[in-house]
């Protein structure tokens, strides 16, 4: 059963790759090409598997899969008439391909005909189903499977590309606001499947700069969601995460993965606010002042500690207090060249104990929430 969930995630990941880039775009060769490993493992233990999407939880070898009852495209897969959908074995990775295009026509264009979903490419069939009876959702079954689902340990290799991307043109005071703003679109649909979903931090130090700002929207993003932020102000969250460090591309390269920092280093670190919200400001374009506020207030504390210093002390942004407490969290999280990683246990102990002091509360609290119920 978990080949099939694992396929259907792999399918929804790739169209939604197939809404953000052109079919020739790297990001969507790799959906696919994603997407074409999981039917081959699920083809592997069920030689003619088959779907139905009827509006709720897609249907296969007879049982709901209640795993994925929120599964974004069974709606919208019903909708242009696309109710049932089997595999062969003889079906070819071209053959994929080709499903995806016409798929994409059929999502923008709407329903098919009866005659368009009959075998319109070798070892795939799909089309409409007439229901004579309703499913019945085995609950009991529901349960027997429940722990087969896996948290997402996301693997999300395009948006760590794009990220890097983004920060190579911050070394040129440049904010790359298109990409930005695409990764958290992607972002905010694996957050549909997922409570609170991370990348796998890499024993390559030099990609930490690229996950750690994706791990932070991610989970900046669920709390956001936890805290009944709407599907819009949750993108803006994900996109002034993604930005939060922007300013570490104008200091020296590989300062953050300093084992130890003189004096003078640390003042240099400690400029890093400031200098993200002044390349926002001044090269981010209109809609980027919140972008620029969680960059100068991320690393503020509530006990009157962090930096940058201040004479006054006004509260900082709420978006500012959740960012900074999970870029904290992530921080933790993910192996440094000076330290191992922590064990979830041990950061989200540090969350509680720093509640109020190193971490605002109400930011804590809702993050070991969200933390807790994955």
């Amino acid at each position: 059963m978990s080949e099939a969930i694992r396929f259907l995630h792999s399918l929804a990941q790739a169209l939604s790759t197939l809404v953000l880039y052109s079919p020739g775009h790297p990001a969507t060769r790799r959906s696919i090409d994603g997407a074409w490993q999981a039917l081959g493992a699920l083809l592997r233990v069920d030689e003619h598997p088959t779907f139905f999407f009827l509006g709720t939880a897609p249907v296969y070898s007879g049982r709901a899969l209640h795993e994925l009852r929120d599964w974004p495209y069974a709606k919208r897969l019903t909708e242009v008439g696309v109710q049932r959908l089997e595999f062969d074995t003889i079906v070819t990775e071209e053959g994929l391909a080709e499903f995806f295009n016409q798929l994409m026509i059929r999502l923008n264009s709407g329903p098919m005909s009866a005659e368009e979903g009959l075998a319109l490419i070798p070892g795939i069939m799909y089309g409409s189903v007439a229901v004579e009876t309703a499913v019945e959702e085995d609950v009991g079954e529901a349960e027997e499977y429940a722990d087969t689902y896996v948290e997402l340990n996301a693997e999300l290799s395009d948006e760590i590309d794009a990220m890097g991307y983004v920060l190579d043109e911050g070394v040129r005071g440049v904010v790359a606001r298109a990409e930005v703003e695409a990764v958290s679109r992607i972002l905010g649909g694996f957050l549909e499947h997922h409570d609170a979903p991370q990348i796998s931090w890499s024993n390559d130090f030099s990609r930490y700069p690229c996950m750690h700002p994706i791990n932070t929207a991610l989970l900046a993003m669920a709390g956001a969601r936890a805290a009944g932020v709407d599907p819009a102000g949750r993108q803006r969250i994900g996109v002034v995460s993604l930005l939060h460090d922007i300013g570490m591309t104008r200091l020296r390269a590989g300062l953050g993965s300093q084992s130890w920092l003189s004096p003078d280093d640390r003042t240099l670190i400690e400029s890093h606010p400031r200098e993200g919200a002044r390349l926002l400001l001044d090269h981010g374009g209109r809609g980027m002042e919140l972008a620029a506020i969680v960059c100068y207030e991320h690393q503020l504390r509530p006990d009157g500690g962090g930096y940058p210093p201040r004479r006054f002390r006004p509260v900082p942004h709420w978006a500012s207090r959740l960012v900074g407490t999970a870029a904290a969290f992530v921080a933790l999280r993910a192996p440094r060249p000076y330290r191992p990683a922590w064990s979830l246990e041990r950061a989200m102990g540090a969350l509680e104990v720093g509640e109020g002091t190193v971490f605002d509360a109400e930011a804590a609290k809702l993050l070991l929430g969200v933390l807790r119920q994955s």
